[in-house]
């Protein structure tokens, strides 16, 4: 049985922990293959792999002390000495560290596995002489997962230890509904329902500044829809996602003050904001939706206004994968995942920007010719980031030297 170990301290939900955990439930699947998942007790990360029916091991290396590095320095090695893994995969700063300092103090141990270090944030690596004898010499190998991230490594790693790796599923799903299916109406409250066959775009993600909620806000007032909206057209768009470091509240009450207009409190965690003399209509909504897989889908495009981070592209894929076209910021690597077959590109700066990519998005919806095609676009495009696509990670993970031949 081959063992591989991936170790990931982050104790939130980011786009990096669900990278490793797709790596993970992919290699589960192989007969041969066996994962050892490793992540803080209680946290997220953990709680999905057990959910996932993956192995799991507590490591306790956050939030970060001397007496939990020591524990999980010991535990690291169990896991190795008990396993002899062909691949140990880290995904943050600090299992990095720790397990390239192991590998040079237990050489023996290590003789037959590789440690490789999959870089998916999206702040640079500092220069400094630790920095670059880990990501050198201290690892078999640096995933980078995209070429954006590897641009922000201010130093150079070798060529036969590096490969940029775009974020793949474990697991391909149709579409929820078939591309052919008609628009439909969602029930969003008693007081409102969604009609989906108006041109309707929906922002996916966390409530933070980096997203561009409040820019898409005001991408809306400065925008010009009354040439291209049809007689008794609105053009809608929705946020879906939890309030953390800008609130869905404060998103509500900055729409409803740049529009002059009241909002309406359809529940608790649901807020509609229209606009009727420009026909626009903004709906934001602070929960975990359990079927938003049919909201992407039945939108006319899925809208992704990042200012900035956006070096997995996790959602976009998403989208994609739903036979969902995109209006998307070039920011990170949005522009090496989305093709312009089946994505309006917009250059990342002022709102302006985006207010124009939303009137060629209205007026694509209006020609009925052209959605269908992008839609089939995206849907082809996505299946390209499916489980095959794991598998030049780990072909090349898997041919990289192990220590003893260092």
């Amino acid at each position: 049985m081959d063992y591989q170990i991936v170790l990931n301290s982050n104790p939130w939900f980011s786009a990096v922990t669900d990278y490793s955990l797709q790596l993970a439930k992919y290699v589960s699947q192989k007969q041969t293959s066996k994962v050892i998942y490793c992540a803080p007790a209680g946290s997220i990360a953990l709680r999905k792999a057990s959910q996932s029916d993956l192995s799991t091991n507590a490591v306790p290396l956050f939030p970060f002390s001397v007496a939990r590095f020591l524990v999980t320095w010991h535990a690291v090695g169990e896991l190795v000495k008990s396993h002899k893994p062909s691949v140990v995969w880290v995904f943050e700063g600090r299992e990095h560290t720790l397990c390239a300092l192991h590998r040079l103090f237990n050489k023996k141990l290590w003789q037959s596995t590789r440690l490789v270090r999959v870089r998916g944030q999206a702040n640079p690596v500092r220069a400094t002489a630790l920095n670059k004898w880990v990501y050198r010499s201290g690892v078999s190998g640096v995933a980078f997962v995209a070429d954006v991230v590897e641009q922000r490594t201010p130093f150079a790693v070798p060529d036969k230890m590096k490969l940029v790796h775009l974020y793949c599923t474990a697991q391909l799903k149709q579409p929820v509904i078939e591309l052919s299916a008609p628009a439909q109406m969602m029930i969003v409250s008693r007081k409102f329902s969604l009609d989906f066959t108006q041109p309707t775009l929906t922002v996916v993600g966390r409530y933070d500044p980096v997203k561009g909620h409040q820019q898409t806000i005001e991408a809306l007032a400065a925008a010009d829809f009354k040439n291209w909206l049809r007689q008794n057209q609105w053009m809608q768009v929705v946020f879906i996602g939890e309030s953390q470091n800008v609130s869905a509240i404060s998103l509500y009450e900055l729409a409803c003050r740049t529009f002059a207009v009241k909002g309406i409190e359809l529940s608790e965690s649901r807020r509609l904001v229209e606009v009727p003399e420009k026909r626009i209509r903004l709906l934001i909504i602070d929960e975990r939706v359990r079927d938003v897989a049919v909201w992407m889908r039945q939108s006319s495009f899925g809208l992704i206004p990042s200012l900035g981070s956006e070096v997995i592209c996790r959602v976009a894929v998403e989208f994609l994968q739903q036979g969902t076209p995109l209006v998307s910021s070039n920011a990170g690597a949005l522009s090496e995942v989305l093709p312009a077959s089946c994505a309006l590109l917009y250059e990342n700066g002022p709102a302006a920007n985006l207010a124009g990519a939303l009137e060629k998005a209205l007026i694509l919806c209006n020609q009925p010719d052209v959605l269908p095609v992008m839609r089939q676009n995206a849907l082809a495009h996505g299946k390209r980031f499916g489980p095959e696509g794991w598998n030049g990670l780990i072909s090349w993970a898997r041919a990289l030297p192990p220590f003893e031949q260092d």
